[in-house]
């Protein structure tokens, strides 16, 4: 009945099952590639996100696969443009998961998707590296999610400790009413008194508004001495304008969501002297030399500028620095690289990237107020350079 192998090609084929399976056990070539699913805004409104983020993800993988891969396995990018709606974030999240069967998700570039998929993540067991501002992704820790931007916790700690240096005990608050905006306004108002400020005016308003000249006439009447920008573009570009033209004189400081060279080039001379708190890919150039990631960020920028023949945004490190701990993690990893034991790797590893030193564990799943993460920089002729804090 064995045919023309006969008894003895029977027994050599199950030796042969046998062998293939021990060796699929021991991860021996049980996993070619290792894949990573992405979702990123590259079109829509959050497209000024997305897009850095998917170039210098792809930038990363690149260099891995061309040096190797990983312990040997090439890596594979299934990637999802969300166009910036939470709703789809949410259906290409569960795709990576249920169809394309990745072992972590890198994305997506909002805060407000990035909350939609959360639970996603956690209801799923399967590692998410998202790009959102807001500290709702990781306070409190939840088993499966991390995030590579510094939060708006770590940037409002910085810009205290600059108002306190500098005197400012007097501030007036601009803020979007949407997620990130709230989320910024709600830890400023905690985190003020411990730096003895006081916030003088609040102004709430919608990002994409045309204009916001009667929230700045209730700042500039404040006893406010600096104007704080809590918000994402369009809004601190037409702010700077509406500033300028009520002649509002003090000091203007913007939150790390406009800390790019957008804010310059649309503001133009009304931006000029006006403060970001931001990462420091924004202008590595002007970086001190004994700054502990001007190497990391130099690296970064350089590759991403020879590759796209443009500088990179600041958001590019965010899936860079992502990819990066996933990197970190999968040489911890022997045999096939699982959702649970990738997880429980990344809770290992010490990384410093573009946006600051990540010290992973079961209690910090991102960036901390000891991270280094921030610098103050300047708008000076049309550029940003370092400010002294």
């Amino acid at each position: 009945m064995f045919g023309r192998f006969g008894i003895s090609g029977f027994k050599g084929m199950r030796l042969a099952l046998a062998a293939a399976a021990v060796a699929a056990a021991a991860g021996v070539g049980a996993q070619e590639v290792i894949k990573i699913g992405a979702i990123h805004s590259t079109s829509g409104p959050g497209a000024f996100l997305g897009v850095p983020e998917d170039r210098a993800l792809r930038l990363k993988i690149d260099e891995i696969n061309k040096a190797g891969g990983i312990n040997g396995r090439k890596v594979e990018l299934v990637s999802y443009d969300t166009e910036g709606n939470t709703a789809k974030a949410a259906q290409q999240a569960r795709r990576l998961i249920e169809s394309d069967k990745v072992v972590a998700i890198i994305g997506p570039s909002s805060s407000g998707e990035s909350l939609q998929v959360l639970p996603i993540a956690n209801e799923s067991k399967i590692p998410l590296i998202s790009h959102a501002g807001t500290e709702k992704m990781t306070n409190p820790v939840t088993p499966w999610v991390f995030n590579t931007p510094p939060t708006d916790r770590v940037v409002a700690a910085h810009l205290l400790s600059v108002f306190k240096k500098r005197g400012i005990t007097q501030l007036g608050l601009m803020s979007s009413a949407d997620g990130f905006g709230q989320s910024g306004a709600n830890v400023m108002k905690e985190l003020a008194p411990k730096y003895g400020v006081t916030l003088a005016r609040h102004e709430e308003f919608n990002r994409t508004d045309a204009d916001f000249t009667a929230q700045v006439l209730k700042v500039k009447e404040s006893p406010a001495q600096a104007m704080l920008v809590w918000s994402a573009f369009p809004a601190p570009t037409i702010i700077a304008k509406n500033a300028a033209a009520v002649g509002y004189a003090k000091p203007m400081y913007n939150s790390f969501a406009a800390a790019s060279k957008d804010l310059l080039v649309q503001a133009g001379p009304a931006a000029e002297g006006s403060f970001v708190s931001s990462m420091r890919l924004l202008a590595p150039d002007t970086l001190k030399a004994n700054d502990p990631m001007r190497a990391a960020v130099m690296k970064i920028y350089t590759e991403y500028k020879a590759k796209y023949n443009e500088p990179p945004a600041t958001f590019a490190a965010h899936s860079h620095d992502a990819m990066s701990i996933v990197e970190a993690a999968i040489k911890k990893i022997n045999g096939p690289v699982t959702r649970d034991n990738l997880r429980a790797a990344m809770e290992t590893v010490t990384v410093t990237g573009g946006n600051g030193i990540y010290r992973l564990s079961p209690t910090s799943h991102g960036l901390e107020p000891d991270s280094q993460s921030m610098v103050l920089m300047v708008a000076r002729g049309g550029q940003w350079v370092v400010a002294e804090d």
